[in-house]
């Protein structure tokens, strides 16, 4: 009995509303539209329902119609398709797409309801073309709840259909209230979203790395707030496709006209084409960026010298005076309006680029003494002054890396000061092993592997042992070419350096089977051949020997040519 009361009262309730049908039914149907996903050959993919909504003409409809397609279109009662050509929001979970189309003449779209539908009432489910009447009808809602945060999600009393999927549900004023979620023959019952988190749905910087939005080919549109489509734009400029770096360049520059970005996105975008008539275009932007850079004009004068810096270091291109002088007074007039020390760091790498390291070094000096100052600034200091290459250039190098040690283990804790230092004193021992410094050197590889404890990497022991070898600290070096050889026993070059070591030192014996392999696996190295040779002769082989030291000679080597004229 009460199964049957519950039905009359959903009967009653259909019948009650079917009085005042939609006023608007007539321009509803005409704002549903079939919608269809193509492949790279014309051939239809999928088939599904959309309708557009006001204000915007934004069309909505299924996100699983989209991915793996190469277009998609939207045809109207009349049977004319046209191009849907960018996304403006997605949600795979919920189904749901917010497309733009081509320009459409006499747009039909549905109003969308502010507010939301409550329980036992009924919505409008309209039939579409020349369906069956049993569609035009009231939909009662048996529930609802709440969504993706203060969204509905609707229950109906209404049998499945998968015709009924994305089908708006209006209210009594023919505002649309819900869009149909998809359903199959066998459903009892039909669920539909609330429509404006449909049209609530919206690109944001990020989503061209989602996973959501890259299953779709159309072009994403960009973010309506500014400072999220500036992300987009900057993002877009590292993308190879250039039509759409121009499609989404242009897009930002008509959404903000007044905004210097831009501009000079659109200067980057002809400047990659490498062509004087490009680099004319990119010169107007330039301009036109100025014009618009109203308190940031600093921050133009510098984009437009790293801009003109690609063309200047460019050997086979050139353009007017875009050359390296131009490129420092753009940079200058930054400076002059706002003096900000990353702008005498590009000074001082456009120095290093000119081999100006004198110049280079003290730019580099105004970094090293700003708030920007860093480890990283102090140490490319330091290689500045090596290139330098002047009368007490290592010296000051070496302290130069001593002031990126103490930089880094400020304003840290114990543990990130010895892990931050520790890479900066094996840049120190590096610099002083290139400048034959070689027993500092090895204090400070001893210092580097007492601060981060176990060392895994064989080079490291290999370039302690070149330094060690180097300072006659023979025993060490043996140890430590031991432990490179340990870590990769197959370097043929450990091997080889152990033999020489071995060699150096007299060990004739040990270095003898260990050259005896080399020369197997490398018959034509002349190194290879020349230390077995020596070694046999050493050891009172002559007659074993000489024939190594021959082939030696054989290959050009000079040192083997003077042992043999000893031993012969």
């Amino acid at each position: 009995m009460k199964r049957n009361f519950i039905g009359m009262l959903l009967v009653l309730t259909v019948f009650a509303a079917s009085a005042q049908l939609p006023k608007t039914l007539k321009q509803v149907k005409k704002a549903v539209y079939t919608v269809q996903t193509l492949d790279a050959e014309g051939n239809v993919l999928h088939t599904g329902n959309g309708f557009f909504v006001a204000p915007g003409g934004d069309l909505i409809t299924s996100y699983a119609l989209f991915p793996n397609c190469s277009r998609a279109v939207v045809t109207d009662s009349k049977g004319k398709a046209y191009d849907i050509t960018k996304v403006l929001g997605a949600n795979e979970t919920y189904d749901i797409v917010r497309l733009q189309t081509a320009s459409i003449k006499k747009l039909a779209s549905i109003a969308v309801d502010t507010t939301s539908a409550v329980e036992h009432t009924s919505l409008f489910l309209p039939a579409i073309g020349r369906e069956k009447k049993v569609y035009d009808t009231w939909v009662p809602v048996l529930s609802t709840e709440q969504a993706a945060g203060s969204y509905r999600y609707y229950t109906l009393h209404h049998a499945g259909h998968p015709a009924l999927s994305h089908r708006p549900l209006l209210d009594a004023s023919g505002n649309v209230v819900a869009i149909v979620q998809p359903s199959v023959e066998t459903d009892t019952v039909l669920y539909a979203l609330d429509i404006r988190y449909a049209t609530d749905l919206a690109v944001k910087a990020l989503s061209v790395n989602d996973r959501t939005y890259r299953a779709l080919p159309i072009r994403k549109a960009l973010p309506a707030e500014i400072d999220q489509a500036q992300v987009s734009l900057f993002l877009v400029a590292e993308q190879d496709d250039a039509q759409l770096r121009a499609e989404v360049i242009d897009e930002f520059i008509q959404s903000f006209p007044d905004s210097y970005e831009g501009y000079l996105g659109r200067a980057a975008h002809h400047i990659a084409l490498k062509s004087d008539s490009a680099y004319v275009l990119a010169e107007a932007d330039h301009a036109l960026a100025l014009e618009h850079a109203a308190d940031k004009a600093d921050e133009v004068h510098f984009q437009i010298a790293k801009q003109m810096f690609s063309v200047a270091i460019d050997t086979l291109q050139s353009y007017k005076d875009w050359d390296y002088a131009r490129v420092l007074t753009e940079i200058d007039k930054a400076r002059a309006i706002n003096p900000l020390p990353i702008y005498a760091q590009q000074q001082g790498d456009i120095y290093i680029t000119l081999k100006d390291y004198t110049a280079a070094y003290d730019k580099y000096m105004e970094v090293n003494r700003s708030d920007i100052g860093s480890p990283d600034t102090w140490l490319r200091t330091a290689y500045i002054i090596e290139q330098r290459a002047g009368e007490g250039d290592v010296e000051l190098a070496i302290a130069l890396i001593d002031s990126a040690i103490v930089n880094s283990q400020r304003n840290r804790n114990s543990e990130s000061k010895i892990q931050n230092s520790s890479t900066y004193v094996l840049e120190r021992a590096l610099l002083k092993a290139r400048h034959g410094l070689h027993r500092p050197a090895v204090a400070d590889y001893n210092l580097y592997e007492e601060l981060v404890g176990t060392i895994g990497t064989d080079r490291f022991y290999y370039l302690r042992e070149q330094s060690e070898a180097a300072g006659r600290m023979f025993q060490q070096a043996l140890d430590d070419i031991d432990r490179a050889i340990a870590l990769a026993p197959r370097n043929p070059l450990y091997l080889l350096e152990k033999a020489s070591l071995n060699v150096r030192v007299a060990r004739y014996a040990e270095a003898l089977p260990i050259l005896e392999v080399l020369v197997a696996a490398f018959p034509d190295d002349m190194d290879c051949n020349r230390l077995l040779g020596f070694c046999c002769v050493q050891l009172g082989d002559k007659s074993r020997g000489l024939p190594y030291l021959e082939k030696a000679v054989s290959m050009g080597d000079s040192n083997a040519a003077a042992l043999l004229d000893r031993y012969k």
